[in-house]
């Protein structure tokens, strides 16, 4: 099914608001489908780039994680 909406979400060293953040972007599967949540991840120096990744994993067809350091 084709995304019709891309959320892209930048993130350092936010793992204190990670969960909540992606947890609110969690939706009925049937609009789910329709929806793609990227984030990119600067070098955290914290567990967020764990958390994306555990998003990731459980919603693979909705959340991808882009690992990059320094916006590089």
């Amino acid at each position: 099914m084709k995304k019709i909406l891309t959320i892209v979400i930048p993130t350092y060293n936010m793992q204190d608001y990670l969960h909540r953040c992606l947890n609110s972007l969690i939706v009925p599967e049937e609009q789910m489908q329709h929806l793609e949540v990227l984030v990119v991840n600067d070098g955290s120096k914290d567990s967020s780039s764990a958390i994306a990744h555990e998003y990731q994993d459980k919603y693979p067809d909705t959340f991808r994680v882009i690992d990059k350091e320094k916006g590089v």
